[in-house]
């Protein structure tokens, strides 16, 4: 799996194990309440259960750790071997309050929670030994007392009389859908006012219309601007907080620095204003720190003793520029990684590959510092590694330019969430895309034998240079069928060029940029979607994307029947597989280890009772089932499967390795039992004898 298909089975195993604990925490306070409810015991069970599969699968081994002890307890509960007690709730509850800990560790990405208390706790319990001391529960979280000074500043500020209000973000984004809606009927009106001024020419009535439309579509258009800007703030409420820290900070280094601040008035959305604060003080003290020089040092080489720092942000498209610029010592690409191999980060061989970009990104390395001494602003290697998360986090880019004795140049480039851009909409294999207009340098109308191949790359000869092409098409592997006459799309990025070839030229339009979510975003060389006047949606090429896909593009020449007929042979050869689990992070994750073969395709099933159905319908060669299901177990599924005459072979899957019972398998129709964390080699050999058992 890539970074980026981690990030979100990462991101889903968050949401959904939040969910349990959440649940959790509401049901064990139950549970004291209602000791003998074998429902309420079973349905606690699975939770924790579920949650230590998916932390398992997911490497998590503390967290996995921690809860295999609470389901041993657990378990026992359920099977009537231990009875609920204030003091065993008391050691499940803060069970649960530390799993929360652990929790924001993962989201953070660090690792601050030591579990080895709480895990001797449950041990203790599980033993019938339990700990009777009461250091089990904390008292975080209080609130100031009533008569406190707190208090009083907080009476003090309800009565000041403010001119703004405080809107949810989400009230905004339903009140920019609506006038989505509005803007569809608006151009609704206007299509259906062209076509009866066409029939009804000079008639007053029609004129009438036409003029009520018109001033429809422009009270339309302010109240769309109005909207936008509304999630909209000027990034100088960020900015203005640096002049302090760096006049504080060259004062403690004995340095001379101006900062020197512009476009503060450029705007971006406030989820991302609030993101950027951090990354960027960790940048603005690494240049005052690291980049400006002494006084003394800067006169020895010819510099004026006072140092620059320049902080700018600007729209680059749909992108929103941030630089923060220094004319300090500049980066020494052999020095990072001499520092680098002392702090054991890389290794003397992997220093040795590293061209200079390589080397500046090192600085993003955790615990990776060129300072000689720790101070209070720098040495201990964090920081920027700080900000490279955050920026990622943020699906942003981060840019070093940088010259011995001349200075560094930081350029993070940042979406705007929302967004009216001018775009250019082509037509590619039937599908229509949005190229926004700020990378368009012009567009070419050819015949496809202008194309020429070159080391297996298509490129076009324009205006006596060599330009580079890429097809839309099979950038989003998308089937066309071949077009003598074609037109290519020229954009520009920085000092790059290339050519999309497309089908057709639909138009250029104002379009609003609409995030694809968390499901279908991340998709690389897409920015976004717009939805337009006839209610269709359309996506939005991402440039800068499209362009770093081209570069690993493999290089070949272009020869459709040969693809075709791989695509066959690949259907040919596919083995489908019915995948049965009720815990979604958990067939995500079994989805994409299978389907990382290129031979399986699998199809997610939640519920058991739901299997017959869908085996009905397609032509499945296996099944493969989670144990441990609320409604039906994996045993109770084969059974009903094998009741119904399906003799497909059933695979069981579960991280608890006693359920593996030779008898029960065979009573129930089980072929072949693995425990999870799955090992891919072992399940694949699994997956071959089965279903070539049921072949012969």
């Amino acid at each position: 799996m890539n970074k980026d298909e981690m990030r979100e089975l990462v991101g889903d195993f968050i949401v959904e194990t939040t969910e349990i604990i959440e649940a959790l925490d509401q049901d064990l306070v139950e549970l004291e309440h209602r000791k003998s409810d074998l429902e309420l015991l079973n349905k606690i069970f699975r939770g924790a259960h579920t949650m230590k599969g998916s932390s398992s699968f997911l490497g998590f081994e503390k967290l996995a750790t921690l809860t295999h002890h609470a389901e041993e307890i657990l378990n026992k509960l359920r099977k009537g071997e231990m009875s609920v007690s204030a003091e065993i709730m008391d050691i499940l509850l803060e069970f649960v309050d530390v799993t929360k800990k652990m929790l924001v560790d993962i989201k953070a990405g660090t690792d601050t929670v030591n579990p080895d208390v709480i895990v001797k706790k449950l041990k203790l319990a599980n033993e019938g030994r339990s700990n009777t001391s009461s250091e089990s529960m904390s008292n975080q979280g209080k609130g100031p007392a009533a008569g406190s000074k707190d208090g009083d500043d907080i009476k003090k500020a309800t009565r000041t009389m403010e001119q703004t209000i405080r809107v949810d973000v989400s009230r905004l984004d339903t009140l920019m859908n609506l006038v989505g809606e509005l803007v569809l009927g608006r151009n609704r009106i206007a299509q259906i006012s062209s076509a009866l001024e066409k029939k009804f020419e000079n008639e007053y009535l029609i004129e009438q219309l036409l003029e009520t439309t018109s001033q429809i579509g422009l009270i339309t258009t302010e109240l769309q601007l109005a909207v936008m800007k509304t999630r909209m703030i000027p990034i100088g409420k960020t900015f203005n907080k640096f002049p302090r820290m760096v006049r504080d900070l060259s004062r403690e280094k004995n340095k001379e620095i101006d900062l020197i601040i512009t476009g503060e008035e450029t705007e971006l959305d406030k989820s991302v204003v609030e993101e950027i604060g951090d990354p960027l003080i960790h940048m603005i003290r690494n240049s005052v720190d690291h980049g400006i020089e002494d006084p003394y040092v800067r006169e020895q080489f010819g510099k004026s003793r006072k140092g620059n720092v320049w902080l700018s942000a600007y729209h680059e498209g749909n992108h929103i520029v941030i630089e923060i610029k220094d004319d300090g010592a500049g980066l020494d690409a052999e020095k990072l990684k001499r520092k680098a191999v002392e702090k054991r980060i890389i290794t003397p061989d992997e220093a040795l590959a590293l061209d200079k970009e390589a080397a500046y990104g090192l600085i993003f390395k955790p615990g990776f510092s060129t300072a000689d001494k720790i101070s209070s602003t720098s040495g201990r290697g964090v920081g920027m590694d700080v900000v490279k998360t955050n920026i990622e986090k943020l699906n942003g880019l981060i840019n070093i330019e940088s010259q011995i004795g001349v200075g560094t140049k930081f350029q993070l480039k940042l979406p705007l969430t929302l967004a009216i851009i001018q775009a250019l909409f082509v037509e590619s294999a039937g599908e229509n895309f949005a190229i926004p207009l700020v990378s368009v340098i012009e567009t070419v109308r050819i015949n496809i034998k202008e194309v020429h191949n070159f080391e297996g790359r298509e490129v076009l000869k324009l205006r006596d240079n060599v330009l580079s092409l890429l097809r839309l098409n099979e950038i989003f592997d998308i089937e066309s069928p071949q077009h003598e006459d074609l037109y290519v799309v020229v954009v520009g990025l920085a000092e790059k060029r290339l050519g999309f070839i497309v089908d057709k030229l639909v138009g250029q339009e104002e379009i609003v940029i609409k995030s694809l979510g968390d499901y279908l975003g991340g998709n690389a060389g897409i920015a976004g979607a717009t939805i337009m006047g006839d209610g269709r949606v359309r996506l939005i090429i991402d440039v800068a994307g499209v362009m770093e896909l081209a570069q690993n593009l493999p290089r070949r020449i272009h020869t459709r029947k040969k693809k075709e007929s791989e695509s066959k042979k690949s259907d040919k050869n596919t083995t489908r597989v019915l995948y049965v689990d009720d815990s979604a992070t958990d067939r995500k994750i079994m989805r994409r280890l299978l389907e990382s073969t290129g031979w399986i395709s699998v199809t997610e099933v939640v519920s058991p009772k739901d299997v017959p159905n869908v085996l009905k319908n397609d032509d499945f060669r296996l099944v493969i089932t989670d144990v441990m299901m609320p409604d039906m177990d994996g045993y109770e599924l084969a059974r009903m499967l094998r009741n119904k005459g399906i003799e497909l072979p059933v695979i069981a899957v579960s991280s608890r390795s006693e359920a593996a019972d030779r008898k029960k398998m065979s009573a129930s129709g089980i072929n072949a039992f693995l425990t999870k964390p799955i090992n891919l080699q072992a399940m694949m050999e699994k997956i071959d004898e089965l279903v070539a058992q049921k072949a012969n």
